[in-house]
């Protein structure tokens, strides 16, 4: 199991990642994307959840 786990934590560390550039290539406002920066860092799979939900072209939420 830890190889499994290794596997996961990297994943979302780079889905982490990938998320908090794409936020910051965005055009919203610069508050906005500290928010989002700051709730993906925190709360990685549930920030990356949420701005998955909302940066989708099907998400109703403004970014």
């Amino acid at each position: 199991m830890d190889g499994l786990g290794a596997f996961v934590a990297v994943m979302v560390a780079v889905l982490d990642v990938i998320a908090i550039v794409h936020v910051w290539r965005s055009r919203i406002e610069t508050g906005r994307k500290v928010v989002w920066s700051v709730v993906i860092v925190v709360a990685p799979v549930i920030g990356l959840i949420c701005w998955a939900l909302a940066a989708l072209r099907i998400g109703k939420v403004r970014l």
